[in-house]
């Protein structure tokens, strides 16, 4: 026995010092100082019992052990309340205090009266001391003590478990436990042996017990002072978790964003709050930083989560909630912004996409209007550059080159022979073979055409290929003698589809040649004049091209009407274009003449008078553009500027003045006939 007691006691101190080191000064930490206290003293009461010589010394220990079952009952109901929150006032504390306070005087009484005690007197159990008494009526004042207090313990504990949703479930269930294991220990002790004192065993468990809530609720307690501490920051709310998610508490700021935490049970994961719910679903133990955000009744929240330590350890979580609404209406207004300022760039790029557009057409037509512009010098060959640039891409293609290069090797065609723009007509048209100072200047175009095309920006492939079009594979070529590789790839595509379209071409001097003979030229300047893979593939297209398609077409003639009420300006006309064969003329004398005409004959020009008796020339020209799609050159004596754009919105494509001058006629009725794709 005097083993049993020295072992509890230990215990009991040891109980005691351990809270003492592990306590901060918590509001509530001092029950857990008092009952450890009164728990040691009880228990070394019980020690001294066992060791006392005499009555009067076991009356003394009984005192000293009499401390544990007078106080730890009432002190045990308001840690209850404190951890459970319940407030009975301080005029029960008062009168609990007082109550235990009254009986603990009886209890000293004893030996001088026999209220407590009616008569006691020593006995030995095994090796200790023990004290053998009969109770006085004082005695069922400590029943109270003992029952009422377990009673209502009991109750607040249950109340709790049932009723409070912010107390930790698994502190309840240790309390509740212990509870149960007293009354069960006390009264089974009481049953085996009545002189065997349970009570120190019972003190020193219920120590132990203690200091697992006590650990337990210091951790809330962190919690709890963090979050009084930041309840000041009325901005943000903060809501804890333990080390497995589940919810631990909130401050009022973060239960004013979800009132739903207020039903939520403390150590159980937190439900029906989707926003929450999604959070933590999200969130991973492993991430070093974890930030989030959620929408809420039009409120905008980051969430960010940070680790809680204690003693070095990780023991759960706290989740910051940060409204951040008004700087995320500022973002989503400046992505309003940004959205529209986006779709203007869009606008903007289109309208420069447009522009660009515009510009590249430009850029054609100016390299269509001046590749026409050399062929019209040569009025047989008319139509060799768009025909060469047609062939070059051909040739392009089949060598799987881009659509870009493709389009780039096509204007280069269309400008290869511009500088043939300063070689007199009558070289070029010349019917015979050329003299050899006449074979010099035609040698001189390709260096013209360079420095013609050198200055367009960004197009020096087109300058390069005018300049060594005529060069030759075997280097005997002109103007300067390059070799194989060394004549720039667009260059040896260009020699081989001009040499094509001079041979399938009708000249001043001959006519097209047959396409035998031509394919045979090319075959015989497979690496001499050609670079053989390209020739190679000009082969295959005229293999391919079974019908001949791919050459300049017959001759045809073009039908020209004039229409004049003077008929000897119809024979002025017709004068002037008498050497050029390949022009058909025919005459009318009326507008309602040149419509019964046009019943039965179509014509590649009409050049019409403006002012004739009955129907005039504008009314004869809108009855045309009504019925007919050909060009109408107007002829008229009137010379005022604003006449052209009258004109031109009555349809007329051009209009000359009289009296007529020859080399205009004509230089107006070849560009009216060949531009208009006739």
């Amino acid at each position: 026995m005097i083993a049993y007691y020295i072992i509890t006691t230990v215990l009991a101190i040891v109980n005691l010092f351990a809270v003492i080191f592990v306590v901060n000064n918590k509001k509530i930490d001092y029950y857990f100082i008092l009952l450890m206290l009164i728990m040691a003293v009880s228990n070394a009461g019980y020690l001294a019992l066992g060791l006392s010589q005499n009555v009067q010394e076991a009356v003394l220990a009984n005192k000293i052990a009499y401390i544990g079952g007078c106080f730890t009952s009432p002190i045990m109901i308001f840690l209850i309340c404190s951890m459970c929150k319940y407030n009975f006032g301080r005029s029960f504390r008062i009168g609990v205090y007082a109550y235990c306070l009254v009986v603990y005087v009886m209890i000293l009484t004893i030996g001088y009266n026999d209220f407590y005690y009616t008569e006691y007197h020593t006995e030995t159990l095994w090796d200790s001391t023990i004290l053998v008494n009969e109770y006085g009526i004082g005695h069922s004042m400590f029943y109270l003590i003992l029952y009422g207090a377990i009673a209502i313990q009991i109750a607040m504990l249950i109340h709790s478990i049932v009723k409070k949703r912010s107390v930790s479930r698994k502190n309840l269930y240790l309390l509740f436990g212990l509870e149960v294991m007293n009354v069960s220990a006390f009264f089974v002790g009481r049953l085996i042996n009545a002189d065997f004192e349970v009570m120190p065993a019972l003190y020193a468990f219920n120590g132990w017990i203690l200091l697992i809530v006590h650990h337990r609720i210091r951790i809330y307690n962190v919690e709890e002072s963090v979050a009084e501490a930041l309840q000041k920051k009325h901005a943000n709310g903060y809501i804890t978790f333990d080390d497995d998610l589940n919810y631990v508490g909130c401050n009022k700021m973060a239960e004013s964003i979800f009132p739903q935490l207020a039903r939520c049970y403390i150590d159980y994961p937190i439900k029906d709050i989707p926003e929450l719910e999604k959070v933590l679903e999200t969130f991973s133990k492993e991430d070093k930083e974890f930030i989030t955000t959620f929408t809420l009744d039009e409120r905008h929240f980051e969430c960010r989560f940070n680790r809680r330590f204690y003693n070095n350890r990780v023991y759960g979580y706290m989740l910051e909630l940060i409204e951040d609404t008004t700087k995320w209406k500022r973002i989503n207004y400046l992505s309003d912004n940004n959205t529209e300022l986006e779709h203007m760039v869009r606008m903007q790029n289109k309208e420069l996409i447009k522009k660009q557009e515009m510009i590249e057409e430009m850029f054609v037509q100016t390299v269509t209007a001046l590749s026409e512009a050399v062929d019209a010098k040569d009025r047989y060959t008319s139509g060799h550059s768009k025909r060469v640039a047609e062939y070059a891409c051909m040739l392009a293609k089949r060598m799987g080159m881009s659509e870009e290069e493709q389009e780039e090797i096509y204007r280069a065609g269309l400008l290869h022979d511009i500088g043939k723009i300063r070689i007199p007509a009558e070289i070029i048209n010349k019917a015979g073979k050329l003299t050899d100072e006449e074979y010099n200047i035609i040698k001189i175009h390709p260096v013209t055409s360079y420095n013609i095309l050198r200055g367009i920006a960004g197009n020096s492939l087109i300058a390069i290929a005018a300049k060594y079009h005529h060069e030759r594979y075997d280097g005997r070529g002109y103007p300067n003698g390059l070799s194989g590789d060394t004549i720039p790839l667009v260059a040896r595509i260009l020699s081989v589809a001009d040499t094509y379209d001079a041979m399938t071409s009708n000249r001043s001097y001959r006519k097209a040649l047959p396409q035998d003979v031509v394919r045979f030229e090319i075959e015989k300047g497979k690496g001499t004049q050609f670079d053989p893979d390209i020739a190679e593939i000009m082969l295959q297209m005229i293999d391919e091209d079974k019908e001949y398609d791919l050459r300049q077409g017959e001759e045809v003639t073009r039908k020209i009407l004039t229409v004049d009420d003077e008929p000897m300006n119809n024979m002025i006309l017709s004068h002037i274009m008498k050497d050029e064969p390949m022009y058909e003329m025919k005459s009318a004398v009326s507008g309602e003449a040149a419509l019964e005409i046009l019943k039965n004959e179509m014509f590649d020009l009409i050049m019409l008078d403006v002012n004739m008796p009955g129907m005039s020339g504008l009314e004869t020209l809108q009855r045309i553009r009504k019925m007919y799609n050909i060009p109408v050159v107007l002829m008229t004596v009137d010379k005022k500027m604003k006449t052209s754009s009258e004109f031109a919105a009555l349809g007329c494509d051009d209009f000359i003045t009289k009296p007529f001058l020859p080399l205009l006629i004509k230089e107006v009725v070849h560009n009216m006939t060949e531009r208009n794709g006739i």
